[in-house]
Formats: structure tokens, C-alpha cells, sequence
């Protein structure tokens, strides 16, 4: 950290302990990041002729068709693929929570296998499975590809109208609003908390199998039949309503709540392009990059998920500080913070930034203090006027429940307890993992603070991008729609760097624990050798080619001028 240059007094830092060590460990391993970045950055291809959008005479339609019909055939092909009755990325079953329990439901309107002969015996492999394995896999490929021409053509014709995309993302979009939730079933957990607020039933006391055996329980994964819920007072409101409208129906449940995922990305599209052209830059870019993202439109819309709601508050809250409302700004945020925490970030920076980008750290102090201060009243007011109290506070930290192999905590945790094992010193695991999940969120708060007292006004959404990627990354689990938050906030400014660092992260967080593995390694024992081999070529040849011609590109640039210095956006 620096010393302010403002206030002629040394930062908080000097009275921290360990702060110049901590803060040269962050600096080493923003270098190793920048360096990354820098040989990804040598992957892209040339951009070619910068060619500004001129009214009348930039051929829109003609530049954006083939992108276009690319993307829309690809979420064809993801929608086709999971929706097969053998594909393992919808949920096809309805098991129960409550041990040996049948339910008679249907976890979406089509799609859904015959039950087997025997009850819970898997169903005989065939050819359809690997079909719509590479309809899938290869759709999001594609997909991609898509996206990152998209792109490409919005940086080479800066200027184009962001509504020359609402086309393009409502071809998007379409065929993903009518398959089953992909990839999670957070939507069915959400629907039964629903039914639970809308029967008189605290979600913050008790879990779904309180519901017993029906629809909705039977379609709650059974790691959280008995977790509480750790979203905010306003989401379970919006649940409960949810579930009286469509008269406790449990797939209309989950259509409205995906709807809700819509609405938030709408806010998004909205609000994005506000937001970047208040930083100066082009909001066209920066509506492809976060609504067109595939990690947005898969994860948020397709797999229903309540963070793009707390998103699109998120964002609309920053835009309306920023246009000189931070009162109702400040408003927005909280509201996005009731309904999953993250959005909290919003209020915190609003609150620094509100006397201005000229002042001393300690003139922040007071308006930031006030800020959070008037949030939490706004909480605890809801809170109560919903009936729930703050029982969600204590539920945050359910996510730890998934042990995710992505999550460094977890992986050094696992790495830690496994060599003491081998040491005869015992398994120590649950303890270990503990420790250095406590160890990562410590770490990820001492970022947090870190960025907020480097952030100016200009660089304001890299910090809380920069942040929320921290928490993801150090706390107790990485999930794909986790990493869409710092995504959709470093694309209102993203240029070179980060424009790099957001595509890259992108493409991989599309992947990250996809569902599904357990039943495609029994299909792979059963199903025709052919059929493997020829699925498993197509997949190859879909992600291999690209990326072959990328690193060919990057490593030959890099001989020649060695590792780019890209600048920082």
C-alpha cells in the first residue's frame, strides 16, 4: 500500500503488522499474474484496421450475421444435447430426500428417461449419451469462438450501437430459456425454499427435507436436505411469492425463477453499457464481454441462477452513484445484498467514493462507516419485515460444504493433510481443510482492504472486480457463476489487460465442474468402443485446434520479442 498522498501521514499499513511482507507477497503474485496475462495477451490475433462505426455506411448486419447464426446454432446444439434423456447436465430424477422415499414428480417437462425396471438401477448406455456429450461440449466451444469475434468486431468498429447486440443476445438466449436448468440444481433447492417461506416455514431454521416427501424436496440435491439457507432476506421473499403465483408448481417454480435470472441480466444490459461509457470506455465492447459472455448466458440464465439478479442490483447501484445518486445507489446495493452477499462490495465503495476521488483516506472513513451503517439498518429492517431475522448471516459459509478441487484452500488443505498422513502423524484432514479455508479468507480480506485503499475513482471497478475474484478464488469454493461477478464488473473497463484476463477466465470457468462425471464413466464401461473413440476424437479436434493455433501464435511471438509487456486496462 502507499502512504496517502493527501493527508502527509503514513497509511494504516505502517501500523499493521506483517503488512510489508503480506503486501510484497500480493505484489509478487500480481507480477506472476501479469506475466500470464502477457503471453495469453500473444495468443489473440491481430486486430486488423480499426474502421469506426459511421452511421449509414458500416455494413452492421452483414458483420454481425455470421457470429450471430454461429452462437444461436451452438445454444441450439448445448439445448438439443442436454435435454437427452441419457445426457448427465440437466438432473433427470426424482429420488427423494428422505430415505426410501418415491416421489412422483418430473424434474423438467421433457427430456426425462423411463424409469428402470428395477428401481435405482442406471439405464443401459446408448449412442445418445456421446452424442449429446459432443453437442454439448462442442456447442460451448463454438460458442466461444462466437463470442470472442464478436469481440474482435466491436473493438475494430469502435462506436457500433450497443442495440445493434440486443439481436444477438436475444438469439442467444431463446433456446436456453426452455431447457432444463443446466449444470445445477441450485433452481430445485431455491424452489423448495420457496415452498417453505410460503407455507410459514423459516429457510434460515430449517432445510428442505422439512417439506417431507414431495415434489419439491425430491428434487433437492440431497447434500443440502438439511442446510440452511444463505441467501438474503429480500431472494427468500421473491422465492415464497414465486411459489403462491404459480400455485406451488414445482417446474413453474423453477421457470420463474428463471425468469428472475433473465430480469437480472437484462439489468446487466442495461446498466453495463452505462457504466463503461461513464469511464470513458466503448459500451459495445463492454456489452459483449459481460452479456454476451457464455459464462453469463449458460451459468446465470440457463442454470437459473439468483446471482444474476444480484448482479443486475449490483451493477444499476454503481451506475446510479456514479451518475450522482448515490443515495439510491446505495439502496440498489443493499437490495442486491438481501439477496446473496457479494453485492455488499457496492455499498462499501460507494461509501468511499462519496466525498469525491480528492480527499484523505481518513475524510473516507466517515461517509464509508455511515454507508455500511445505513445498509445494515436497511437489512435489519427487512429482515424483520420478512419474518426471518438474520438467521442467513450464519448460513454463508454452506458453500464449504462442496469440496471443490478448484479452490486452492481445499487443494492445499487436502495436499497438507494427505503428507501427514503419509507421515504416520494421523488424518487430520477436516481440521487442516478448516485452517486453511480460515487462512484463505483472512488472505482474501487483506486483498480487499489492499485494492479499496489503492482504488481512485478511475480504477474503482478493477478493485471490486479484482476483489470479488479474490473471494471466489481463497474462499471456501469456486463455481463457475461465482467467477461471472468480477467478470461482469471488469467488463465495463476492461482494455488490454484485464480484456485478456476476462476472456481467458471466461473460456475456463465455462468447464469448471461441469456435472455429471460419475455417470459418464459407467456409460464409457457399457457403451460400443466406437462410439467412445469417435465422440471422444470430435471433442479433441473441437478444443485442441483452436487452442494449437493460439500457443503456436503465442510461443513464436514470444521467441522472437519475448514475453510482452501488455498494458494495463
Amino acid at each position: 500500500m502507499e502512504n496517502d498522498p493527501k493527508s502527509g501521514n503514513p497509511g494504516p499499513e505502517h501500523a499493521w503488522p506483517f503488512s510489508g511482507r503480506l503486501s510484497g507477497l500480493i505484489d509478487w503474485a500480481h507480477g506472476r499474474m501479469d506475466r500470464g496475462i502477457a503471453f495469453l495477451a500473444r495468443m489473440r490475433k491481430p486486430l486488423g484496421d480499426v474502421q469506426p462505426y459511421v452511421l449509414g455506411e458500416t455494413p452492421v448486419t452483414r458483420l454481425l450475421a455470421a457470429p450471430a447464426i454461429v452462437g444461436f446454432v451452438s445454444a441450439v446444439a448445448i439445448t438439443w444435447g442436454a435435454s437427452l434423456p441419457s445426457s448427465p447436465f440437466t438432473w433427470k430424477s426424482c429420488t427423494g430426500i428422505v430415505p426410501g422415499s418415491v416421489t412422483v414428480c418430473h424434474p423438467w417437462f421433457f427430456g426425462i428417461p423411463p424409469p428402470p425396471m428395477v428401481a435405482g438401477a442406471p439405464l443401459p448406455a446408448n449412442k445418445n449419451l456421446f452424442i449429446g456429450l459432443v453437442a454439448v461440449y462442442g456447442g460451448m466451444v463454438v460458442m466461444l469462438q462466437a463470442w470472442i469475434a464478436l469481440i474482435r468486431l466491436a473493438r475494430r468498429h469502435r462506436g457500433l450501437p450497443v442495440r445493434c447486440f440486443v439481436a444477438v443476445f436475444a438469439a442467444w438466449t431463446a433456446p436456453l430459456l426452455v431447457v432444463a436448468p443446466l449444470f445445477s440444481r441450485d433452481s430445485y433447492s431455491y424452489a423448495a425454499q420457496g415452498e417453505m417461506m410460503s407455507r410459514g416455514i423459516s429457510p434460515y431454521l430449517f432445510g428442505p427435507a422439512i417439506l417431507g416427501v414431495n415434489a419439491f424436496s425430491g428434487l433437492v440435491d440431497k447434500l443440502w436436505a438439511n442446510v440452511t439457507s444463505p441467501y438474503g432476506p429480500v431472494f427468500l421473499w421473491m422465492a415464497g411469492v414465486n411459489a403462491t403465483v404459480v400455485d406451488h408448481n414445482e417446474l413453474l417454480a423453477v421457470v420463474g425463477f428463471r425468469l428472475l435470472a433473465l430480469a437480472g441480466v437484462v439489468m446487466i444490459a442495461i446498466f453495463v453499457p452505462r457504466l463503461a461509457r461513464s469511464y470513458g470506455r466503448d459500451p459495445s465492447v463492454a456489452f459483449v464481454l459481460a452479456v454476451l459472455n457464455p459464462l453469463v448466458l449458460l451459468h446465470l440464465v440457463a442454470g437459473a441462477h439468483n446471482d444474476a439478479l444480484m448482479l443486475g442490483c449490483l451493477v444499476a447501484g454503481l451506475w446510479l452513484a456514479r451518475d450522482g445518486r448515490p443515495v439510491l445507489g446505495l439502496l440498489l446495493c443493499t437490495i442486491g445484498a438481501m439477496i446473496k452477499i457479494p453485492a455488499f462490495v457496492g455499498v462499501v465503495y460507494i461509501g468511499w467514493f462519496w466525498l469525491g476521488d480528492e480527499v484523505s483516506w481518513r475524510s473516507r472513513l466517515r461517509p464509508t462507516v455511515m454507508a455500511t451503517g445505513l445498509a445494515l439498518v436497511i437489512m435489519a429492517a427487512v429482515s424483520q419485515m420478512v419474518g426471518l431475522g438474520w438467521g442467513w448471516t450464519t448460513a454463508l459459509g454452506n458453500s464449504a460444504t462442496v469440496r471443490s478441487w478448484s479452490d486452492p484452500p481445499t487443494v492445499v488443505g487436502s495436499l497438507l493433510a494427505k503428507v501427514l498422513e503419509l507421515l504416520g502423524l494421523g488424518n487430520h484432514q477436516p481440521v487442516i481443510l478448516s485452517g486453511t479455508k480460515d487462512l484463505g479468507m483472512l488472505l482474501a480480506a487483506a486483498v480487499a482492504l489492499r485494492l479499496l485503499w489503492r482504488a481512485r475513482d478511475a480504477t474503482a471497478m478493477r478493485a471490486m472486480g479484482l476483489t470479488l475474484l479474490a473471494v471466489v478464488f481463497l474462499g471456501p469454493a469456486v463455481q463457475p457463476w461465482y467467477i461471472a461477478w468480477s467478470m461482469v464488473l471488469l467488463a465495463t473497463i476492461a482494455e488490454h489487460q484485464l480484456r485478456v484476463l476476462v476472456i481467458a477466465l471466461s473460456c475456463v470457468a465455462c468447464f469448471l465442474g461441469l456435472p455429471g462425471a460419475n455417470s459418464l464413466v459407467l456409460q464409457f464401461g457399457e457403451a460400443n468402443p466406437i462410439l467412445i473413440v469417435l465422440a471422444s476424437t470430435a471433442i479433441v479436434i473441437l478444443l485442441t485446434i483452436p487452442l494449437v493455433m493460439r500457443l503456436r501464435r503465442a510461443l513464436h511471438e514470444t521467441q522472437e520479442n519475448g514475453v510482452p509487456a501488455v498494458p494495463r486496462g
